[in-house]
């Protein structure tokens, strides 16, 4: 008797573990691997392998017990780490990532949970774009997110072609994949990257590649069937009966490939010439080229010495737990680190450590559980996973049992420093929920920036107004409304994230693009008054070298020019708000603990603002406000959050509730501080 094999084809989990590690190499060395993303198209592959296996494994059970079955293999593969991980990163966002991290990561964390992270993406959510920021610690389960969808599509998609002669099947699962493919060259990129209709032909790549390996005996001896998934009892069952002829459906095209190991050889090292090669290729023609290649080299390689290596085996081995965990791990580098590149290397290592531990000790474990119990775990862990993503709105319903609330703020008499510290934590958390203003209908849909206009407006409203500028436009947007609503009967409204309207912040692309744009609403629109919600960024830096004067300052001279723009477009006056001194984020929850233990709140004033460049802006403002005579209108915070008795300005209250939130704009509490001002304003228009 032939001593019999492992009962995974080691090729295949070899060719797993450089899709893991081109693909780690893309996220923490993008400038190094920059086509490494590929490596995620080779698992879409490896998967329709997979699945095509078990498919063909029940083929003879009813259509019933088919799906019943293919589904509880793959989601008691799935589901029980996947949401394991999904909880752990919630409960290390709550604990170590920056309190501005956790609202955008609530929402994906559902995302994620609903496995809905391939959701169509605003621009602000594209793909590439949260790589590079990392702020949302679950980006990398857009693709667990298609090959779940793709699991409700591919028992039906095989289940009619059984009743196709097998001859013809090749071509069926061709004109599928031919039809996804089109659609993927056919729609915007970032659709494709993202849609499971435009990833269907990687499957059914992976899919035809089993087929072809099966579609012939092998010598009868005991040998298992390739096996990705760690389900070695199934395996076990099939073990080939020399008597019976019953036997493991062999993995080879024909007897011809046992003579084509130099084909494999060759094509791994295409791939991997591809897939690490240090500039960025065209992913039009690269993506097809890596994906078929994947499927050539999957039908060649068994028993490749390379591909077969022990080591190269076990790093697909724990693929999957790496997969899910290095992500969260990069994104807390990326955003508490500073760029520092030892970090970052200690970062990658902690990832391959910890998916090392987790396979040994719960993804081993949970394998060997019945079907039963791993039910009951997900059930579990899914129930843990939403109380905890939604703990926070738990304790807001709670609190609110038997208060009542009459402003933005919800604020009542009977508060403390231990509800301000609580709702000073909240309302940086909430930070981008409370710019959407509920009567505004946004052309880009879930996010609060960009262009929108206000609905419910009184039928009595006589002017037309508009409010541009930075995220602070969307950040007053609610109280704006409540105040100068009556008046109006139509408002839009335009923000821009990062972006001032009197000058490209930072000289961006994007910038110069909202710079653009802001005058050309205005002159579309044609208000009767504009308002205009900024906090300065460009316009505080200092004078250029040999730059002595406004007359020769590039950036004031920008900004005049722009005013200038707006004002021949406005038919009454242009509100605009004066520059304010920044604050410093971090020191916002400190407010209400150091009063509570007496820290007298000048320490505390002098910890929390930020005067750089604040001065300059002021000054350019000013010439602005000359330069505009009479239809230029300046609203001003500074007698609002300026401490005359103490000389130093203050963003906290008496009980330690804070007028700002770590994002830099307004709290709920610092907008009914200031809500008088534009009640002022208002009510003379």
């Amino acid at each position: 008797m032939n001593e019999q094999k492992p009962s995974k084809r080691l090729d295949l989990q070899g060719i797993r573990a450089l899709a893991i590690l081109v693909v780690l190499g893309f996220h923490f060395y993008p400038e190094f691997f920059p086509n490494g993303y590929l490596g995620v198209d080779q698992f879409f592959v490896l998967s329709g392998f997979l699945m095509c296996m078990l498919l063909k494994r029940a083929e003879n059970q009813s259509a019933c017990s088919l799906v019943t079955l293919f589904y509880s293999k793959r989601f008691k593969r799935i589901l029980p780490l996947y949401l394991l991980i999904i909880l752990i990163s919630m409960i290390c966002l709550y604990n170590f990532f920056p309190d501005t991290a956790i609202e955008t990561n609530k929402e994906s964390a559902l995302h994620a949970l609903l496995f809905v992270s391939n959701r169509a993406k605003s621009v602000q959510e594209d793909y590439f774009q949260m790589l590079s920021i990392a702020v949302d610690i679950f980006t990398h389960t857009w693709s667990l997110s298609v090959e779940i969808q793709f699991y409700f599509l591919v028992p039906f998609i095989f289940l009619l072609s059984t009743n196709i002669p097998e001859k013809l099947q090749y071509g069926y699962y061709g004109v599928i994949g031919l039809i996804s493919l089109v659609y993927f060259y056919s729609v915007p990129g970032t659709v494709a990257f993202n849609s499971v209709f435009a990833r269907i032909w990687q499957f059914m790549i992976g899919m035809v590649v089993y087929l072809l390996g099966s579609s012939k005996p092998t010598y009868p001896h005991y040998r298992v069937l390739s096996n990705l998934d760690d389900e070695e009892e199934d395996c076990k069952k099939l073990l080939i009966d020399e008597e019976s002829q019953e036997f493991c459906p062999k993995e080879k095209f024909s007897e011809i490939l046992k003579f084509s190991q130099p084909g494999a050889y060759v094509g791994l090292v295409i791939l991997l010439v591809i897939t690490v090669f240090p500039f960025a290729l065209p992913p039009g023609f690269v993506r097809p080229f890596v994906t078929m290649g994947t499927g050539f080299l999957m039908l060649l390689s068994e028993d490749n010495l390379i591909l077969s290596n022990r080591i190269l085996a076990y790093i697909g081995d724990i693929s999957y737990s790496l997969y899910l965990i290095h992500w969260p791990i990069y994104a807390y580098w990326k955003l508490t680190c500073n760029g520092n590149q030892i970090l970052l290397a200690v970062a990658l290592a902690s990832s391959v450590i910890l998916a090392v531990i987790t396979y040994e000790t719960f993804e081993k474990c949970y394998l060997k559980l019945s079907s039963t119990n791993v039910g009951l775990l997900v059930v579990l862990l899914f129930i843990l996973n939403v109380v905890v993503i939604q703990k926070d709105d738990i304790s807001d319903h709670n609190d609110s049992i038997g208060r009542n609330f009459t402003s933005l703020d919800n604020l009542t008499d009977d508060m403390t420093f231990d509800d301000a510290e609580k709702l000073n934590y909240r309302w940086t958390v909430n930070d981008n929920k409370n710019l959407f203003a509920p009567t505004c209908v946004y052309e880009s849909v879930g996010t609060p920036l960009g262009w929108c206009r206000h609905t419910g407006l009184s039928k009595s409203g006589k002017y037309k107004m508009a409010t541009i500028g930075n995220s602070w436009t969307a950040n007053h947007a609610k109280m704006f409304y409540q105040e100068c609503g009556r008046k109006a009967k139509s408002i839009m409204q335009g923000a821009a994230y990062g972006c001032e309207p009197f000058y490209p912040s930072t000289q961006s692309a994007t910038c110069k693009s909202n710079f653009t744009d802001f005058e050309e609403h205005i002159r579309q629109e044609k208000p009767d008054y504009a308002f205009i919600f900024t906090r300065y960024i460009s316009i505080g830096a200092p004078f250029a070298k040999n730059v002595s004067s406004f007359e020769n300052d590039e950036v004031y001279l920008t900004m005049k020019g722009q005013m200038l723009k707006l004002i021949s477009n406005i038919k009454y006056k242009l509100y605009i708000l004066d520059a304010v001194p920044r604050i410093v984020g971090g020191a916002i929850f400190r407010i209400a603990s150091s009063l509570k233990n007496g820290t007298d709140p000048v320490i505390l004033d002098k910890q929390l603002v930020d005067f750089s460049e604040y001065e300059m802006a002021r000054k350019r403002y000013a010439q602005l406000f000359q330069d505009c005579n009479e239809k230029c209108v300046r609203v001003d915070y500074v007698p609002e959050f300026y401490n005359n008795a103490t000389g130093t300005f203050r963003y906290f209250g008496e009980r330690g509730f804070s007028f700002v939130t770590g994002p830099m704009h307004l709290s709920p509490h610092g907008i009914e501080k200031v809500r008088h001002v534009w009640r002022d304003i208002c009510a003379k228009l």
